[in-house]
C-alpha cells in the first residue's frame, strides 16, 4: 500500500479542516498508522476507547452483532471519515463493533491529545458538535426505517442509493455492479438472506429489476422508486429524487 499523507488525510476530517497547515502538521506528529487487513476486527463492542481513528483508506464497518449471531451493519466509514468517536467524549466503551470491509489504513490520535484541541479551539469543538448531531439524525432514521419499514421497502431503498451512487444509464436502463452478497445485504437493511433473495425475485418477476450475475439493471426506476415510501403506516407519497435520475 503506497504511502499516504497523513496532513491530506487529517484535512478531509470536517473538524480538522478548520485547522490551519501548520495546526495540522502539528497534530499529524502525534497519530500512529495502524494498518488492518480485510475481515480484521479493529475494535469490539464494549472495549475501551483510547483514541481517535480516523480512516485513511479502505472502508471500516461498524455492526451490532444480536446474540443469534445476526448482524445489523450501522455504517460504513471511508477516507476522511472517524470511526467512533463518541466514546471519547461520555467516557464509555465502543458501543459497536468494528470490521475492516477492505485492507484499510487508519490514524490513530491518543484521547488526550484529540480533547486538548477541542478544549482549546472553539471551531473545531463546534464541528465536532456538528458531526455528533449529523450521526444521530442518522441513527434515527435508521431506527425508522428499522422499525417502520418493510424489507422489501428496505430493499428498494438500497438498490436507489447503489443507482444513484455507482448506476450508469443506458439502453436497457441503469446499470451498477452489486459486490454485496444477499448475506451482507441483508445485514445492511436488517433482515436475513432469504428475504434478501426472495424480495430480489420479486422485483425480477415484476419487471423493475434485470439481474446479470452480480450485477443490476433497474428497469423501472420510478416503480422503484415508490417502492421505498410503504411502511407499516400508511403513505402515498413518494420522494421524487431518482425520479430526475439522468435527465438534462
Amino acid at each position: 500500500m503506497a504511502q499516504l499523507d497523513p496532513v491530506a488525510t487529517l484535512r478531509r476530517v470536517p473538524f480538522f479542516a478548520v485547522l490551519r497547515d501548520e495546526d495540522l502538521k502539528s497534530l499529524a506528529a502525534h497519530c500512529v498508522v495502524r494498518r488492518v487487513a480485510k475481515g480484521e476486527i479493529l475494535f469490539a463492542e464494549g472495549e475501551p476507547c483510547e483514541g481517535l481513528l480516523v480512516v485513511q483508506a479502505g472502508a471500516i464497518k461498524l455492526f451490532k452483532m444480536a446474540e443469534n449471531g445476526r448482524e445489523q451493519v450501522l455504517v460504513t466509514e471511508r477516507a476522511g471519515s472517524t470511526v467512533a468517536e463518541l466514546p471519547l467524549f461520555d467516557g464509555g466503551t465502543f458501543p459497536a463493533t468494528a470490521e475492516a470491509v477492505e485492507d484499510s489504513t487508519l490514524l490513530y490520535l491518543p484521547k488526550r491529545v484529540f480533547l486538548d484541541l477541542c478544549r482549546r479551539n472553539s471551531e473545531v469543538a463546534f464541528a465536532v458538535i456538528r458531526t455528533l448531531a449529523w450521526r444521530y439524525r442518522y441513527m434515527t432514521s435508521l431506527v425508522e426505517e428499522l422499525s417502520l419499514k418493510e424489507v422489501s421497502h428496505r430493499l428498494a431503498r438500497f438498490l436507489c442509493e447503489r443507482a444513484l451512487k455507482l448506476g450508469v444509464r443506458t439502453r436497457r436502463g441503469v446499470e451498477f455492479p452489486l459486490e454485496e452478497t444477499n448475506q451482507q445485504i441483508a445485514a445492511e437493511i436488517g433482515t436475513v438472506r432469504d428475504l434478501v433473495s426472495r424480495n430480489l425475485r420479486r422485483f425480477v418477476d415484476r419487471r423493475i429489476i434485470k439481474m446479470e450475475l452480480r450485477k443490476v439493471i433497474v428497469l423501472d426506476l420510478a416503480e422503484l422508486e415508490a417502492q421505498t415510501v410503504g411502511s407499516k403506516r400508511a403513505s402515498s407519497e413518494a420522494r421524487p429524487a431518482l425520479a430526475s435520475f439522468g435527465r438534462s
